[in-house]
């Protein structure tokens, strides 16, 4: 009786993972794609996330704000800006915000109309192409924006664009891990990456997050700006 008991139970267990297994691939097929999936969300009046808000955001603000201080940064542009609620912490001279989501773009032109040390503009190729002197910065930034680009060719448009806008710091914020697509998140090992194709950056500092609030981050350095 205990070893049929045991089976049942085991039985039970493989089809619970087989089920969730079943579920994630049939969520990962309806999957709109990266950039129609934050547009509906924003769309429905969602927001950025967690990560944007609470304590989370006040983290981060907090290690960015000194870091940009400490190294007299005067132009920043922030790749995934989203709906502008991590933006309201920044203290920055000069703030370009770029998002996939013209409804995320829209939030923040109405956020911050009265400040005009801000822009906002969608991202996509035609934005880079018409304003080509205009997307370069001391730093550039991409927080909580990696493992949200599922598509390969987004991926390394993205990256290329990350470190092509700045002229010396880049900061990044996500998880430095490679993992499977689940719905919206697919994480990814992005330092190999940069050590494979930007071999003018490296690595300054990295640090770690000990409160568990979520990710580390990533400060990389052009060397010719050393």
């Amino acid at each position: 009786m205990r070893k049929t008991i045991k089976q049942m139970g085991y039985r039970l267990l493989m089809s619970n993972k087989l089920s969730q297994s079943v579920a994630v691939k049939v969520s990962n097929i309806a999957f709109p794609g990266s950039a129609a999936y934050w547009e509906n969300r924003y769309r429905k009046n969602g927001n950025s996330g967690v990560g944007s808000y609470g304590k989370s955001a006040a983290y981060k603000a907090s290690v960015i704000n000194k870091f940009a201080a400490e190294n007299n940064i005067r132009k920043v542009i922030e790749l995934g800006c989203g709906d502008g609620n991590q933006l309201k912490q920044f203290e920055f001279p000069l703030y370009l915000g770029l998002d996939v989501s013209a409804t995320a773009i829209e939030k923040c032109v109405a956020i911050f109309k009265q400040d005009n040390s801000k822009r906002f503009y969608i991202y996509n190729e035609t934005t880079f192409a018409a304003n080509p002197e205009l997307f370069t910065a001391d730093l550039v930034l991409s927080l909580d924006v990696i493992y949200h680009l599922l598509e390969d060719e987004v991926y390394e448009n993205y990256m290329q664009k990350l470190f092509s806008s700045s002229s010396r710091f880049v900061i990044i914020y996500a998880w430095d891990v490679d993992g499977k697509q689940k719905y919206h998140v697919r994480h990814r090992k992005f330092s190999e990456w940069i050590a494979l194709y930007k071999k003018d950056w490296h690595l300054v500092k990295r640090i770690t997050n000990n409160t568990a609030l979520t990710c580390d981050f990533f400060i990389y350095e052009k060397v010719d700006s050393l």
